[in-house]
């Protein structure tokens, strides 16, 4: 069996103290989002959060698309790691939601390097690849019924030696339950499997809720 330790918040508490501080406005967002209650898990992890910022740093990445922006973590995060000439396309169906990643995003300074869209993602990545847009790195976290096809018209955007990267795909653990029966399980499921099938690098990182990346 793999070796694998038990990470707690203790845990998380010490990864952070022992690697680069956040930016202000990062804490400023995450204090915000834990007034949320409940709507506080739409958030990315803030361990995802740098490891994105890991990979737009070591690949010198320029450009990023993200499906669901929620408050604006995840785009925040991408957009202090990219360079001055770098960018994020952000696609939301919340405009209230969006109205404030803006404000956060104005705060921070970066808003020069972030395109927000408030539409359908389906819709909004549709006209991308119309379009013929293309992207260094893709994230989705947005309405798991669509990440089958979030994710298919995803490799169409993508870049040569590009990422995909998908949140939520380890659900709890749920997708390994055999007895779960919930709609969203059984979404993410056959989610997984359709990514297992697809000719594409993959790997599931068990970190936030389970973090696939993909790369060609």
């Amino acid at each position: 069996m793999d070796k694998n330790i038990q990470i707690d918040q203790n845990l998380i508490d010490y990864i952070f103290s022992h690697s680069k501080n956040l930016h202000p406005i990062q804490k400023k967002l995450l204090k915000y989002n834990e007034s949320l209650g409940h709507n506080k898990r739409l958030q990315i992890s803030i361990l995802q959060a740098n490891f994105i910022q890991f990979l737009i740093n070591i690949n010198n990445y320029k450009s990023c698309l993200e499906i669901g922006t929620f408050t604006g973590y995840s785009t925040l995060s991408m957009a202090l790691a990219l360079p001055a000439d770098g960018y994020v396309y952000a696609i939301d169906k919340d405009k209230k939601t969006n109205e404030i990643a803006v404000k956060f995003f104005k705060e921070a300074k970066v808003n020069d390097k972030i395109k927000t869209e408030v539409n359908n993602g389906i819709e909004a990545i549709k006209l991308l690849r119309k379009n013929k847009k293309k992207f260094d790195l893709i994230l989705i976290d947005a309405d798991k019924e669509s990440y089958i096809d979030y994710f298919n018209y995803s490799l169409k955007l993508l870049k040569k030696n590009g990422l995909i990267l998908i949140d939520n795909t380890l659900w709890k653990g749920e997708v390994s339950n055999l007895k779960a029966t919930d709609k969203l399980t059984m979404k993410l499921k056959q989610f997984n499997d359709h990514v297992k099938k697809t000719k594409i690098n993959k790997y599931i990182l068990p970190i936030g809720d389970g973090f696939t990346v993909c790369w060609k």
